[in-house]
This record gives structure tokens, C-alpha cells and sequence, in this order.
């Protein structure tokens, strides 16, 4: 367990790399390869009238992964704020 209480796994970054491909294989088979990580990513929305920045409802772990599919490549993020809302560019 770390400090703060919360059960950690103990993997080196190749395993964390595997299990991750493995998870984003389930949603998309096409994916071969992922080619970037960003461990927390928040999305927000700037309204031009107001001048100001809202968050949106999409916060979570960043991947750019290679697909042998079209399109080629792909950004996901695996939102944890909203379970059943995936983002895929």
C-alpha cells in the first residue's frame, strides 16, 4: 500500500506499458502500438463571448497509440471522471 492509502501495483514501466496496450486492445483491436503516455490530462472548453476556460466532463490517462487500421494514429483518453465517455481524436 503507498501513503496515501491506496493499493498500488508494483510494476516496472514495460509491464505498466503491456497492460495498458492489453486494456486499449479491448476497446479497439486495431491498436498495435502505443507511442506516447500522459499519466492525467484534464479537456477544457474556451467560450470566446465569456473570455474564460470551463472544464469539461473528460479527465484521465492520455494515449497516442499507432492503429493498422484508418485512421493510422489516434489520441484516447481513458476518462476516469465519466466512466462511460471515452475521447478518441
Amino acid at each position: 500500500m503507498s501513503q496515501t492509502g491506496k493499493l498500488m501495483p508494483n510494476l516496472d514501466q514495460h509491464s505498466t506499458k503491456l497492460l495498458n496496450l492489453t486494456v486499449l486492445q479491448r476497446m479497439d483491436p486495431f491498436i498495435e502500438e502505443i507511442l506516447i503516455t500522459a499519466a492525467h490530462v484534464t479537456f477544457y472548453e474556451f467560450n470566446i463571448e465569456l473570455n474564460q476556460w470551463s472544464r469539461k466532463d473528460v479527465e484521465g490517462s492520455l494515449f497516442v497509440v499507432k492503429r493498422n487500421s484508418q485512421p493510422r494514429f489516434q489520441f484516447i483518453v481513458m476518462n476516469r471522471r465519466n466512466t462511460g465517455l471515452d475521447l478518441r481524436l
